[in-house]
């Protein structure tokens, strides 16, 4: 009788969930799916996306679930990459979901409103042993952002997603009497490894947010009463900017947690000072490891200032150069992790399932450096790190210097072209509330604090730095933008 689901539809308890995700298996039988087949869902957290995610895990089927922050030629590249036999949007989703249908050339007939396939039949749960599924099979695929290039199909396998809340579970440490709010999308890994599924393993409670701003959120954080909360960066620096995000107005808030880009240090000082005793845990992982991979616990961070952590006890990791070849303890190379949450590839794309994976271990493309103790270091995506005569420059640092800055409250570093030095240095720049900011003042900051080849040549303050959901910096976007305003000169 506890509720495993809060959502603006109304709560489920675990019986009602379970036989609402076995109407939907029926529901969605009585359609023409069978096992392997997949099935494209665009809605917004809620209900119908939690149970059409369990359902496809159910029945067999595969759920490729849609961006809606994304439009219909995306979605058309995903529909038909995926292969999708039907395709299920909720009525603000419906026309865009429609003209993706039509450009992938599916038939008219398998792009529908979501209606009541997903909740509107309840049939006794008759889950026996004998219908376990392959650990190794999937039952949904996440599309990596896709910041450049087309995205890939990352596979979600049974067994990594087990473990994966397991190891949310054991390390964070929750319990029965836990709620978490869902604010991730659950067509996003974490939503689903990160709340819900350690939910189900305790019997605690999911509460399900659409979407919400810093203030409502904070609102919504005391009014259910949650103990666990796990968000970006960014959300964490508009969350410390509301009043009643405080101890005293949240005395239920236990457990928190932040990855999916850099931390900056300094918020770590602004959190502590305002939730003394909420526990934290710096969480690094990907789309491939099914959310997490290492773990930096609450008790570690005073030591391990700067670190995501250890490698979680179900993986392993490894620092090497561009031969491949392990690095001594403290040398910058490419991050590699293997164990039982790496996912079994990217759907129907073997080339780059080779290229990610080889001998069970996953390229992650991030720089890092692992010191003497096992714990990882992350200085770059390795394709952002830039390169200024011959010396190399990652872009993490110079950004998390900058942050230290008491007028700046944001910022994105990029390489652009250099005619001399192959590439240089550019900032963006967001003030602090008030604050007066220049070039000069970036400049010198940096200088008085790093090499001189680390020095931005280039420095822009704006108003905000954009960012994809998971709190990524989209720098792909800062570099065409500062080219384009360059012009022939910078290339």
């Amino acid at each position: 009788d506890r509720t495993a689901l809060r959502a603006p539809e109304g709560d489920l308890t675990y019986a009602e969930f379970a036989e609402v995700v076995e109407g939907a298996v029926e529901r969605l039988t009585d359609e023409g799916l069978t096992a392997g087949d997949r099935l494209a869902v665009a809605a917004r957290n809620g209900l119908d996306l939690a149970v059409a995610l369990f359902a496809c895990a159910r029945g067999g089927f595969v759920m490729v679930g849609l961006n809606l922050r994304l439009r219909a030629p995306q979605w058309a590249y995903m529909l038909r990459h995926s292969g999708a036999r039907l395709a299920l949007g909720q009525p603000e989703a419906l026309d865009e979901l429609r003209a993706a249908g039509v450009e992938a050339g599916m038939a008219a007939t398998a792009v529908r409103d979501v209606g009541d396939h997903f909740r509107g039949r309840r049939r006794p749960w008759a889950y026996d042993a004998g219908q376990r599924p392959d650990e190794a099979a999937a039952f949904a695929v996440v599309y990596t952002s896709g910041t450049t290039g087309r995205p890939k199909a990352s596979r979600v396998v049974h067994r990594c997603s087990v473990h994966s809340a397991m190891s949310y579970v054991e390390v964070v440490g929750l319990a029965g009497n836990d709620r978490t709010a869902v604010l991730f999308p659950l067509y996003y890994i974490s939503g689903l490894h990160a709340h819900v599924l350690p939910m189900m393993l305790v019997g605690g409670t999911s509460v399900l947010v659409a979407d919400a701003s810093a203030h409502d959120f904070v609102e919504l954080l005391a009014r259910e009463r949650i103990t666990w909360m796990y968000t970006v960066p960014s959300m964490w620096q508009l969350l410390l900017r509301e009043d009643g995000f405080t101890a005293s107005a949240l005395p239920d808030l236990r457990r928190g947690a932040f990855g999916g880009s850099p931390f900056p240090t300094t918020l770590l000082d602004s959190i502590r000072q305002r939730l003394p005793k909420v526990r934290l845990t710096d969480i690094y992982g990907l789309s491939e490891t099914h959310s997490p991979a290492t773990m930096l616990r609450d008790e570690e961070f005073t030591a391990k200032r700067g670190s995501v952590g250890r490698s979680l006890p179900c993986m392993e990791a490894k620092v090497v150069d561009d031969s491949g070849h392990e690095v001594p303890a403290g040398d910058p190379g490419e991050l590699l992790l293997r164990g039982s949450l790496v996912t079994t590839g990217y759907d129907s794309d073997d080339e780059a399932t080779r290229a990610a994976i080889s001998a069970g271990w996953l390229r992650t493309g991030d720089l890092a450096r692992m010191d003497p103790d096992g714990y990882v270091f992350i200085l770059d995506r390795k394709k952002d790190m830039i390169t200024r005569g011959g010396n190399k420059i990652f872009s993490v640092e110079v950004e998390q210097l900058l942050l230290t800055h008491p007028a700046i409250a944001d910022a994105a570093v990029v390489g652009i072209p250099d005619p001399i030095a192959f590439e240089a240095v550019a900032a963006y720049v967001v003030p602090t509330d008030g604050a007066q900011l220049t070039r000069r003042d970036v400049q010198r900051w940096v200088a008085e604090r790093m090499s001189d080849y680390a020095v931005p040549r280039q420095v822009r303050v704006v108003d905000e730095i954009p960012r994809n959901r998971t709190g990524k910096i989209l720098k792909a976007d800062l570099r065409q933008r500062l080219l384009d305003e360059l012009g022939p000169l910078s290339r």
